[in-house]
C-alpha cells in the first residue's frame, strides 16, 4: 500500500553520489511531491505519443547499425553498445535536441565512461547502510571519496549539456528546456535541473539496454522461441515492412517474450528498495517504520520451487507510488526494439564450440553488477532472415 512507498535516503547513493537531489531516491516528502508531477509530465503518456516518430526513427537505425556491424564481422558481437548508444539518443533527443551516429563518438564514450562510474558506485554492495542501518557509524572513506569525485565529474558534464541548451539561438523545446523554465518560476534550483537530468540519463539508457542485452542473449540460447516469433511476425506484418506500434495487439507471442526478458532476466535484480512511512502489522509480523522492503526478488536457486530459477519473478519497474515514471517510454521501446530485431533477424550464438559441436549456451548466471545488471560479454550473430530487410529499413521497399 501507499504506506510503503516511501524511500530511505542512503548516505552515499543519495546524499553523497547525488548529493541529496535524486529523483528515484528520495523520499516521499515536500521535494518528492514537488518534482514528481514535472517529471510524469515531461516522460508520461503524451510524451510517448508526441515522441513516437522519434522512436520510430531511432529502433530503425539501429537495426540498419546491426546490419553493418554484422557484415563487418562473421565472428559475431556482443551488441550491449549498440543498444545502449540508442537508448541514449532517444534521451539526448529528448533532453536537448542531440544525438550521436557512432559508438566510437567522443560524446558516447565520455557519457559511457561517467555514467558506468556512476551506476557502478550505486551497486548494492555500496549500499549495505540502506538494509543494515547500523553500517552508517562504520563509513567507507575510499567509497565515499570516489563518490564525490563520481558526482562531480557527472555533475560537470551534465552542466555543460545544460549551457548547450541555454545557447540554443532556436530555443528549441525540449526537457531541460522545460526544467529551466520551472526553475526560472521558483519551483526548481540549479542542482535540481542537473539531477533531474542525471535521473532521466542514468534510468533511460542503461535500463533498455540492458534489457536487450539480456534479452538477445536469452534468444540466442533459445532458437526455439524465436522461430514461433518469426512465424508471428511473418503472418502478421509480412516482409515489406518492419513492425510498428500499431501492430501491438496482433503480435501477443512478441509481447509474451518482453514480459518474459523482464521476468527472467531485468536489468535490476534489487531494484530500489522502499520503506515504509509509519509501524505496520503483517500475518502478525511488526514491521517497524522506515523499515527496509523489497517487492520479492528472489534470486537464490535454493529459495525457488524445483531448484531452479524458472519460477522466479520481477517487479522491473517497480510498484505503488513509486512506479518508474518512465515505465511507458521503457515499454514502447522494447516494444519497437524487440518486434523489429525479431523481424530483422535471426539471432545465432556465437560462443566457442562445446564437446558436442554446438556453440556453448550464453551463461545467463554470470552477472556485471553495477545498480544496473549486464550479463557478462557474449557474442552472437545477428543474421537478416530475408533479402528485404535492408531495403525495408532504408525506407526503399514498397
Amino acid at each position: 500500500g501507499a504506506k510503503y512507498s516511501t524511500r530511505v535516503p542512503s548516505h552515499y547513493t543519495f546524499k553523497i553520489l547525488t548529493r541529496g537531489k535524486s529523483y528515484v531516491s528520495n523520499p516521499y516528502d515536500e521535494r518528492y511531491r514537488k518534482v514528481n508531477p514535472i517529471m510524469h509530465s515531461v516522460l508520461g503518456q503524451r510524451s510517448v505519443k508526441e515522441n513516437s516518430d522519434l522512436l520510430d526513427d531511432e529502433y530503425r537505425i539501429l537495426m540498419q547499425n546491426l546490419c553493418q556491424a554484422s557484415a563487418k564481422t562473421k565472428d559475431g558481437f556482443y551488441p550491449k553498445y549498440f543498444f545502449q548508444l540508442t537508448a541514449l539518443n532517444v534521451i539526448t533527443l529528448l533532453c536537448l535536441n542531440k544525438r550521436t551516429d557512432s559508438v566510437d563518438d567522443p560524446f558516447y564514450r565520455e557519457f559511457e565512461s561517467l555514467m558506468g562510474t556512476h551506476l557502478e558506485l550505486a551497486k548494492v554492495t555500496n549500499r549495505l547502510s540502506e538494509f543494515f542501518p547500523i553500517l552508517k557509524w562504520f563509513p567507507n572513506t575510499k567509497l565515499h571519496n570516489a563518490m564525490i569525485e563520481s558526482a562531480d565529474n557527472i555533475e560537470a558534464f551534465l552542466r555543460k549539456l545544460v549551457k548547450q541548451v541555454i545557447d540554443d539561438k532556436e530555443k528549441k523545446p525540449c526537457i531541460i528546456r522545460e526544467f529551466l523554465r520551472k526553475k526560472d518560476e521558483g519551483i526548481l534550483d540549479d542542482l535540481d535541473v542537473i539531477y533531474l537530468t542525471d535521473t532521466i540519463f542514468a534510468a533511460g539508457t542503461d535500463t533498455v539496454s540492458a534489457s536487450l542485452t539480456w534479452l538477445t542473449a536469452a534468444l540466442a540460447n533459445n532458437p526455439h522461441v524465436q522461430s514461433k516469433a518469426h512465424q508471428e511476425l511473418d503472418r502478421v506484418i509480412g516482409q515489406s515492412r518492419i513492425p510498428e506500434v500499431s501492430d501491438e495487439q496482433n503480435i501477443p507471442y512478441i509481447r509474451a517474450i518482453i514480459k518474459e526478458g523482464q521476468r527472467y532476466c531485468g536489468p535490476l535484480y534489487l531494484g530500489i528498495p522502499h520503506a515504509i512511512e509509519e509501524d505496520d502489522e503483517y500475518n502478525g509480523y511488526h514491521i517497524p517504520a522506515n523499515s527496509v522492503r523489497f517487492l520479492g526478488f528472489i534470486e537464490s536457486s535454493a529459495a525457488l520451487a524445483n531448484g531452479n530459477y524458472e519460477n522466479r519473478d520481477h517487479f522491473g519497474f517497480g510498484a505503488g507510488r513509486s512506479l518508474c515514471t518512465g515505465i511507458h517510454m521503457a515499454e514502447r521501446e522494447l516494444l519497437l526494439g524487440v518486434s523489429r530485431l525479431l523481424w530483422c533477424f535471426k539471432i545465432e550464438n556465437a560462443s566457442p564450440l562445446g564437446k558436442d559441436g554446438k556453440p556453448i549456451s550464453i551463461n545467463l548466471d554470470k552477472i556485471r553488477n553495477g545498480i544496473t545488471v549486464w550479463p557478462e560479454d557474449y557474442k552472437v550473430r545477428f543474421v537478416k532472415r530475408h533479402d528485404n530487410v535492408e531495403k525495408v529499413l532504408s525506407g526503399q521497399s514498397q
